[in-house]
């Protein structure tokens, strides 16, 4: 994923005017020497997606950790029915940690997912956390921001009173955006801003959903982009293809490891369950079918997608931007 890293410096001092015309102050130039980027990018955010309020990570719903359905005691890596797809690392105590949490921050005009990220198992009631992201997305015109806190080893970030990464000033709580970039975020987000995997799935209820909307990444404009532009925003289209009624198939990570785990392919600290049909297979989600069925139903469909991923010029894969309509001043 080097080929999405941004190595842009932060920059110094509070921005005093992010929207003003041209001819009423300063040039957009000036004006980036008076921010940091965390400042500028929050600001840009509220432009075009809105503002995002502070939050607790306690009043989000936890990710169940199950063994052939039940929940059972953790251990430090164990195996378990819907691990998480999202590598934990190898300071991390596996797949299969309790206590993650989903939080939907949305309104009528803003769809707003946090994940609140446990990577080391701790007590259900203890709000410290290994990661916390967000994704605010504007389903009108495609609109995506993206923000991340990161913990360090042995020492968590707090989930309680979240400070809100639009905020003005910015809170230096979150990652700067650059750090964002350089994670990748975007490259498995490649289809849609939010993305299902069996993990999530188990509380999916409570996350927006928009797969056929307009998306793109938010970035500052030229010349100091940060680089979340240049995250994959195209898809495949291939011709009579199943899956695509129900989702887009992006070029990126959907295309390599996203479709093989969805159908078939074991992840990392996967049980018995897991490895078992209809466990292996969580495209489409509890279909309620025999393995024969599923075969009959989507196996072609996948193969093609394996097959238009490998070579998208292919003239029925039909590789198009996604739709997006950015907002003009």
């Amino acid at each position: 994923m080097a080929r999405y890293n941004s190595k842009r410096q932060c920059l110094s001092s509070l921005l005093v005017l992010l929207a003003a015309p041209l001819f009423l102050g300063p040039s957009f130039a000036d004006q980036v020497d008076q921010g940091s980027s965390r400042e500028l990018y929050g600001a840009e955010c509220r432009k075009q997606v809105g503002d995002i309020p502070d939050f607790s990570c306690s009043d989000g719903v936890p990710v169940p950790i199950t063994v052939d359905g039940k929940g059972v005691p953790v251990t430090k890596n164990m195996t378990c029915d819907r691990p998480a797809l999202l590598p934990n690392g190898a300071n991390s105590d596996g797949q299969c940690v309790p206590n993650s949490r989903i939080l939907s921050l949305s309104t009528e005009t803003m769809q707003i997912a946090v994940m609140c990220r446990q990577k080391i198992i701790r007590p259900a009631d203890q709000m410290e956390f290994d990661e916390i992201d967000i994704v605010a997305h504007n389903p009108k015109t495609g609109a995506t921001c993206w923000f991340q806190a990161e913990g360090k080893a042995d020492q968590p970030v707090s989930g309680e009173k979240m400070p809100s990464p639009t905020s003005k000033p910015s809170s230096d709580f979150w990652n700067a955006p650059e750090t964002t970039v350089n994670n990748g975020c975007g490259v498995c987000h490649d289809n849609d801003p939010f993305m299902f995997s069996p993990f999530v799935g188990q509380v999916w209820g409570h996350m927006p959903a928009n797969p056929f909307g307009p998306y793109y990444h938010v970035d500052l404009p030229p010349p100091h982009e940060l680089g979340f532009a240049k995250w994959p925003t195209e898809a495949l289209n291939p011709t009579d293809n199943t899956c695509i009624a129900c989702h887009r198939i992006g070029i990126a990570e959907t295309c390599r490891q996203l479709t093989d785990a969805m159908t078939g392919r074991f992840p990392d600290g996967a049980d018995d369950w897991a490895r078992r049909f209809p466990g292996s297979h969580a495209m489409p989600p509890e279909i309620g079918i025999t393995q024969s069925s599923w075969n009959a139903i989507y196996k072609s469909s996948v193969d093609q997608i394996r097959s238009c991923c490998q070579k998208p010029d292919q003239p029925a894969c039909h590789m198009t931007s996604i739709p997006a309509h950015p907002q003009t001043d």
